[in-house]
């Protein structure tokens, strides 16, 4: 400030303009005070202002480039390997291999990740061929009929449409069981017809198997699309190694490189 001016001068200082070249008086002085005070702030808090605005446009610079990266992804779709599946295994384990040179270690990993490729189909075709058989030959045998929309429209019955089960009665909610309890239901009323032919008519008339259908049909929807939602990300996983072998060039090109780090030293690096 004193480089302004000093307190005891009764002039402007020389670089004012020529309008302003009179004496100060009081209050004009304490506002030249205050006007030096506050750009001398000004000047001291300049670079810390400066390095957060530099902060803040980069962070803002990163996000953008972070959304658009993701909305390419998002859009166009990405290719990568999975890491913790059989598959991205019995994809890069051969490929590394024939890249190094087939070493033995290397060799062994690809071999060892083919054979688990193998055992992993095996095992779901088999498994497949299980399903299969139970609904084709073992749940006909057991008299087991689709479930379908049995019991559906239960509100409406009895006066409503498909209200009648697969025993050929009416449904009501009651009468309504599970195919496990219904069919024990049913056995243990054929058994007494059988033990008492006779009086088959009585037997019908008060032992009374109930009906088998759906117990809640919007139950029924909310267990089938929290099951959508499981396997939706397998489904995903599968497009991707499908658009992944499609993309991935055929020729015999390396899948390894070497890039020596510029960051640091080369010795503090081996030692890391």
């Amino acid at each position: 400030q004193e480089g302004f001016y000093r307190e005891e001068s009764s002039q402007v200082p020389d670089f004012l303009p020529d309008t302003a070249q009179k004496p100060f008086d009081s209050e004009l002085l304490d506002e030249w005070n205050h006007l030096s005070r506050e750009v001398s702030r000004a000047h001291s808090e300049a670079p810390l202002l400066s390095a957060q605005s530099e902060d803040s446009r980069s962070a803002a610079l990163a996000a953008g480039k972070a959304i658009s990266i993701l909305m390419k992804m998002e859009t166009e779709g990405s290719c990568q390997i999975e890491r913790d599946s059989i598959y991205g295994a019995a994809i890069a384990m051969p490929q590394i291999a024939r890249s190094a040179g087939w070493p033995w270690t290397l060799t062994g990993l690809a071999i060892r990740s083919y054979f688990f490729l193998v055992l992993n189909i095996s095992l779901q075709a088999f498994l497949l061929a299980m399903i299969g058989e139970e609904q084709i030959f073992m749940y006909p045998f057991a008299g087991q009929m689709h479930l379908c929309d049995f019991g559906a429209n239960i509100d409406e019955c009895p006066d409503g449409p498909n209200c009648k089960g697969p025993g050929g009665t009416t449904f009501s909610y009651p009468r309504l069981y599970g195919y496990d309890v219904w069919s024990t239901r049913i056995f243990i009323r054929d058994a007494f017809k059988a033990v008492f032919p006779d009086r088959a008519d009585e037997i019908d008339a008060k032992v009374d198997p109930g009906e088998y259908g759906l117990e809640n049909y919007w139950i029924r929807v909310a267990c089938i699309f929290l099951f959508m939602i499981g396997v939706v990300s397998d489904l995903r996983k599968s497009i991707n190694l499908m658009v992944l072998l499609r993309t991935v060039p055929t020729q015999a090109e390396s899948w390894l490189r070497y890039e020596v780090p510029d960051w640091d030293d080369k010795t503090d690096t081996k030692d890391m």
